[in-house]
């Protein structure tokens, strides 16, 4: 029963794989994009420039987003490394549980927000309205629910798990039973 338990993991492979092939087609949007925007120069080299860029930055950015995040899943879950291995990764490829790839996943939410916004302000000729706020705020209550997150109980950083492991051992009675 384990054994067919654990090869379910292999569902995670789909996941992963549809991950980075997502990504695959956000960097090739990005760079259309960007290939885009060099046309703009030539044609209309004022906002539409600006804008054209800051498109295909959110685009690139997010398909880096998206490779972290199926490294992550395929790393964490589904590839089981030998401890010099995994300690051999850079730290953003290292996934230990769940609550460290829901936390990226919002990170990945938070990121996609505020460059997005960063996008909406740059295509814009005149005053935003007054709703232009709500990815700003959204943005602000998704990191504060983050930070709330981080800080529950099981959603420990690593720093405290090291606080765990540094505790002196536990004493042991001697041979004279003392």
């Amino acid at each position: 029963m384990i054994n067919i338990l654990l090869k379910l993991r292999f569902v995670m492979a789909l996941a992963s794989i549809g991950v980075i092939a997502a990504a695959g087609l956000m960097f090739w949007e990005g760079l259309l994009t960007l290939w885009h925007a060099f046309a703009y120069v030539r044609t209309d080299p004022d906002l539409a420039v600006i804008a054209a860029v800051m498109r295909a930055t959110d685009k690139l950015l997010f398909a880096i987003v998206l490779i972290i995040f199926g490294c992550a899943i395929a790393l964490g879950f589904l590839i089981d490394l030998s401890p010099e291995r995994r300690a051999a990764l850079p730290d953003w490829m290292v996934i230990d549980n769940v609550a460290e790839l829901k936390n990226l996943f919002i990170q990945m939410i938070i990121l996609y927000l505020v460059v997005h916004f960063a996008t909406l302000v740059a295509e814009t000729d005149q005053m935003l309205q007054w709703n232009a706020l709500v990815l700003p705020i959204s943005i602000l209550l998704l990191a504060g629910a983050m930070r709330l997150i981080a800080g529950s109980p099981g959603h420990g950083t690593h720093a405290e798990d090291a606080s765990v492991q540094k505790k002196p051992p536990a004493s042991t009675p001697s041979a004279d039973g003392s």
